[in-house]
């Protein structure tokens, strides 16, 4: 069977030995384990002090730690600790059943960590401001332009051709049965229950939860993170909850937005096209178009807000590494966000229609 391995960071800093030791422990709890030690250059008391640890919780576990690629300066230091598995080469090339289930565990704990994010998002915004203790600042208002109000153009260009592509298809349909007047209700009830919400979200995933998860990211990989917390300032606070806070409002809105440029593109096939009243367009469309789809569009459109902005945190903050590591977590965002507010929609679908 092999061995999964995980590498020695060669910065050999405390929080990067932390993470380390987070991942060792979570990987010795499904199996064994190979540490890669070339990062390792000296034994100081952390690395000595981790090694001990990950080594006890194999035991414990009755899992097996194999230490690997260490110098014979690390090597002859190791000598005084006779609890440590000594250096080992081994064979190895994880299977097919062992990667599905080192992806199944690391995705738990991705949500995790969102959850974590969304708690310390929802504290700051709300109990959170009312603590003396904390830097009164929020960048709220600058987020809403940069991940909001910027994106109107674009959502409602989108959702005005989405709107134009239905109507007209679903109006010649209808026209043949001389139903063309049932061409209101469709657009409206398409709109405001799934493609604005949907759309506005799926735009806002690859604009704007990419461009939190790059800045992110950069901000990371220039220890600007640890910075912060040198600095006594929450990053969370800082960095994570003017974004949520941004996007649970502007994500709503532009929803509802996108559903009117929708609708308009149905007024324009349904006037010029079809040859409908104005007035029995709009009284169609009020009888039509119930007032709970409202409000499960902005439930839709506000929990799909939360999980681009949680998304794109987590990715953004989880880096580490280099340049490829920015767009590698970029790209991940983008993925998993979509992948997410499909997710989500569906259960809203049962959720509202079972």
């Amino acid at each position: 069977m092999t061995v999964p391995v995980l590498h020695w960071p060669e910065s050999s800093s405390t929080e990067d030995v932390s993470i380390l030791y987070a991942q060792g422990v979570r990987q010795l709890r499904i199996g064994s384990l190979a540490l890669d030690c070339k990062g390792l250059q000296n034994l100081d008391s952390t690395a000595l002090a981790t090694l001990v640890s990950l080594q006890k919780t194999a035991d414990r576990l009755g899992s097996a730690l194999q230490l690997e690629n260490m110098n014979e300066t690390v090597t002859l230091a190791l000598a005084s600790v006779p609890s440590l598995v000594q250096p080992q080469q081994l064979l190895r090339k994880q299977g097919f059943v062992s990667h599905i289930g080192t992806s199944v565990f690391g995705l738990f704990d991705e949500i995790r960590q969102m959850l974590y994010l969304f708690s310390e998002s929802v504290w700051w915004s709300t109990l959170g401001r009312f603590d003396k203790g904390s830097l009164p600042f929020s960048d709220m208002g600058l987020q809403m332009v940069r991940l909001g109000a910027n994106a109107v153009p674009i959502v409602s260009l989108l959702s005005f051709l989405i709107g134009l592509t239905l109507a007209f298809q679903s109006a010649s349909q209808l026209e043949t049965f001389g139903a063309s007047i049932y061409l209101v209700r469709g657009v409206g009830i398409s709109m405001f229950s799934e493609v604005g919400p949907m759309m506005t979200a799926v735009i806002l995933a690859g604009r704007s939860g990419s461009s939190i998860t790059a800045e992110l990211a950069s901000m990371s990989v220039q220890e600007e993170i640890k910075a912060l917390r040198t600095m006594g300032i929450h990053p969370v606070q800082y960095l994570v909850a003017p974004r949520f806070q941004a996007m649970s409002i502007t994500v709503p809105l532009l929803s509802f937005i996108a559903v009117l440029s929708g609708i308009f593109a149905g007024f324009l096939i349904a006037f010029f096209y079809l040859k409908l009243p104005v007035s029995l367009f709009f009284s169609e469309l009020r009888d039509g178009v119930p007032l709970s789809l409202i409000w499960q569009c902005a439930l839709k459109s506000l929990v799909f807000g939360w999980i681009i902005a949680l998304v794109a945190s987590q990715k953004g903050l989880a880096v580490r590494g280099g340049a490829d590591a920015v767009g590698l977590a970029t790209t991940k965002c983008v993925v998993f966000s979509i992948s997410a507010i499909i997710l989500a929609d569906a259960c809203f679908s049962f959720l509202f229609y079972w």
